[in-house]
């Protein structure tokens, strides 16, 4: 009755705190209360939940709201025209379809019909991708027919393609093709890429208007402004060609909890932006943490309500037996598996520094403990341990894990394996998945928990140590629970002292907090730091070999060869302010280079000064790349290609590449060729490999995995793009290697967001007269009765409802 009372009087408050304190108390209450007092609780939550504007959370305690948008009955009439009045206030209608939104929601929803260029900070559950689908589909219905969408990771642009696609059908909505690659003839489309993709679409291609562009976990383009590695500064250069480029009516940037989200898009943009922020998420966010004092142990509880934890001595300290140390040994596996096993009625995600210490960890819980699992839930995950057996390996580990309800999520796994996870997490059929940084990239995996032991993304120290910063570790922390799935989301942290040890987190205080991210941008403190060396680069005409400071020495000289004397503006737009001597001399440097400009222009990540030195090689190169994938000697060409640009261009290589080895070279060709020619990853493994189990198949089919991935699908295609653009016509054949498809229908549906596998699969079954057409007049129908069931959710929000019946 005490916390009902506190709670009454916070609901009257406006202050982020006291809503957070009552979301707290909230959650507790009804996760703890026992079921015979659930209705009487509802009915005093209900209204409670309303006033302050979390009405979407009423669906965790009230299922007929749940399942027919009607709520129980609630005995006070008052309460009643209460509840009534607050969900008005924050409902929407889009078409025929009603929303009731949160507060913050509903606000948001407001200023986004509002605004032309809007900021979005709020924790992770808050719903507002959520609400940018419905924002897209709203301009849909309004006219509008041409979107982008930018996301960080391969996995997010699979997940954001499927629920988009999804709603769209909702809505019926079918002249709006939601694609992963440009394709020139698509007049309307939702184009939802990587920055690296986007790139292209905005710099070579005739994109046209944009009605709405939105720019998902923004908070990616930070690491510009310290150390400018390639994905971050690809982000900001897209924006900035935004800027000057294009025409976008509407902009959106999307992060969680960042401090100067509506500065950011002035400073970027050069308009007023305007600014929607929460620090209030649905979800109350419990941290838990094993601390060791003296010759004691304790289990934390960390918690918005105050600013020390909640300290319990541990009196049976055998089950933590394996705290402290830094090594991934028996004992700490043991520490570890104790702690899951007495989890395991929860969906737990465990957060692992490598991709190969989350297989381990995986099968080391797996080997420790036998998992009861209900009749349906084992036919469902060995008929998905069927499937990774036979489109991956037959010996691949994964498999046995999968039937026990594990699994393990990381880079190195397939994309269709990857995406099939996914849909298994969200379908509730993996209680325990082994996870890497994967997560923190807005991957919707549905857990209860996470579990985690320290911050460092390394099991064994090797030169600069590498960790998750206090802000990556608040959005870790943020993946458990959900909006309108949890009332509760807990991490356990394994080993408290690690975290005190690092400086980040030294104030005992604020440990755990939710920690906030000031993001700036521009290149100013880095020409700064090697003012000296870029002015010297600057004034002469020579190559670079390598440096510290060569991919901004590479933006100052593209600028200036692009855009001339407009150029000196645009480098000052982005913070560096340059002698202008300096520039005339650099101006006059690159005026001299003697390559077309065209291939100079498409290829703005290489110096131009090296783009004319690998041009006058290839002009007087008698073998050239191959244009189709089906030339003689295929590997063979793109091995020659490789070992010229690994001793003509070291820096591009080592960046691509890395690997200077002329038989792992070999390797990379040949995958290359296979890759590229549709040849099954299953079949290219077992090339590889054989059939036959050994001592660690594991790690060498992951390495071969990774290669594929990373040096053949990514690095391959940069190191090769700008010699396949001396020719002119852009080169079918860098799409098919970084892809790994080249039939029509095969990139039909991988530009639509089908994984590679299942796209081989679907061009196998589509007959011969359709193989040189990407219309979707194929009949897919009998297409979908010959796929299995993993394969049928790959492409199922493709599948419209009259589709899905046959």
């Amino acid at each position: 009755m005490e916390a009902l009372a506190v709670l009454g009087e916070l609901s009257n408050s406006d202050e982020e705190f006291h809503l957070q304190v009552s979301i707290l108390i909230i959650a507790l209450l009804w996760s703890y209360s026992p079921e015979y007092n659930k209705d009487q609780l509802r009915q005093i939550l209900t209204p409670v939940l309303s006033k302050i504007g979390f009405s979407p959370s009423v669906f965790l305690i009230d299922n007929f709201f749940k399942t027919e948008r009607v709520y129980s009955s609630i005995g006070s009439y008052y309460d009643k025209l209460k509840i009534v009045a607050n969900d008005l206030a924050n409902t929407i209608h889009i078409g025929e379809k009603e929303y009731i939104l949160t507060k913050f929601q509903a606000q948001l929803w407001k200023t986004m019909q509002e605004s032309n260029l809007l900021g979005i900070s709020a924790p992770t559950s808050a719903g507002k991708s959520f609400l940018i689908y419905l924002k897209i589909v709203d301009l849909i219905l309004d006219g509008a027919s041409r979107f982008v969408y930018i996301v960080p990771t391969l996995s997010l642009i699979s997940q954001v393609t499927a629920d988009l696609s999804k709603l769209l059908k909702e809505f019926k909505v079918y002249n709006i093709d939601v694609l992963n690659s440009f394709e020139e003839t698509c007049e309307n489309f939702i184009y939802v890429v990587t920055q690296e993709r986007a790139l292209s679409i905005f710099s070579d291609k005739d994109i046209g208007t944009i009605d709405l562009f939105v720019i998902d976990e923004i908070q990616n383009i930070e690491r510009v402004a310290n150390e400018g590695p390639d994905r971050s500064k690809v982000l900001y250069d897209v924006l900035k060609d935004v800027k000057y480029n294009h025409d976008v009516s509407r902009i959106i940037l999307s992060g969680p909890r960042l401090k100067n989200i509506a500065n950011l898009g002035f400073e970027i943009f050069g308009e007023i932006s305007d600014e929607e922020a929460s620090e209030s998420p649905p979800v109350l966010s419990l941290t838990y943490s094993i601390s060791k004092d003296k010759k004691a142990y304790y289990l934390n509880q960390y918690s918005i309500a105050f600013d020390y934890p909640i300290q319990i001595k541990i009196a049976n300290t055998e089950t933590i037996y394996g705290i402290g140390g830094s090594q991934y040994n028996e004992k700490f596996s043991n520490y570890l598996n104790s702690i899951v096993e007495k989890l395991n009625d929860s969906i737990n995600i465990i957060f692992s520094p490598t991709s190969g210490q989350a297989r381990k960890s995986a099968n080391s819980y797996c080997n420790a403990i036998k998992i009861n699992q209900s009749a349906q839930n084992e036919n469902v995950n060995n008929d998905l341990a069927d499937y990774v057996r036979k489109t991956v390996h037959p010996c691949y580990d994964l498999a046995d894990l999968l039937k026990n309800g594990i699994a393990y999520h990381t880079g190195k796994t397939p994309s269709h394996i990857r995406k099939s996870l996914e849909i298994a997490a969200r379908e509730g059929l993996l209680k325990n998945i082994f996870c890497t940084t994967t997560l923190m990239q807005g991957v919707n995996l549905p857990a209860n928990n996470i579990i985690i032991r320290n911050p460092y993304l390394y099991t064994k120290k090797r030169g600069a140590e590498i960790h998750l910063s206090a802000y990556e570790f608040a959005n870790l922390r943020g993946r458990a629970g959900r909006l309108l799935i949890d009332f509760i989301g807990r991490t356990v942290v394994l080993d408290e002292s690690c975290f005190i040890e690092n400086s980040e987190f030294q104030d005992e205080s604020r440990l755990f907090d939710d920690e906030y991210k000031e993001i700036k941008t521009g290149y100013d403190k880095i020409y700064q730091e090697h003012r000296d060396e870029i002015d010297t680069a600057l004034l002469n005409d020579e190559r670079v070999a390598e440096s510290s400071s060569k991919h901004l020495l590479t933006h100052i000289r593209y600028m200036l060869y692009k855009y001339g004397d407009q150029g000196e503006d645009r480098l000052k737009d982005v913070g560096l302010n340059i002698d202008d001597s300096i520039l005339h001399a650099a101006r006059n440097n690159i005026s001299n280079i003697k390559a077309p400009r065209d291939f100079i222009l498409k290829n703005r990540y290489w110096d131009p000064i090296d783009l004319a030195y690998i041009y006058g090689i290839y002009i007087d190169n008698a073998n050239k790349l191959p244009r189709s994938v089906w030339a003689a000697n295929f590997a063979n060409k793109i091995l020659n290609w490789l070992e010229i640009m690994r001793d003509e261009m070291p820096y591009y290589f080592e960046r691509y590449i890395g690997v200077f080895d002329n038989r792992y070279l070999y390797g990379v060709a040949k995958s290359a060729e296979q890759w590229a020619r549709e040849k099954p990853l299953q079949d290219m493994l077992i090339d590889r490999f054989g059939t036959t189990a050994y001592e660690g198949i594991d790690s060498d089919i992951d390495a071969e995995i990774e290669k594929i991935n990373s040096k053949v699908g990514f690095g391959l295609s940069m190191l090769l793009k700008p010699i396949s653009d001396i020719d002119g016509d852009e080169n079918p054949i860098i799409y098919s290697i970084e892809n790994g498809v080249y039939s029509n229908i095969s990139k039909y549906f991988v530009d639509r967001g089908v994984p590679r596998e299942t796209a081989i699969r679907i061009s196998k079954l589509v007959p011969n007269k359709y193989l040189k057409q990407r219309e979707q007049a194929i009949d897919l129908k009998q297409v979908f009765q010959n796929l299995d069931y993993w394969e049928k959710k790959h492409v199922e929000h493709l599948i419209n409802e009259l589709d899905a019946q046959h």
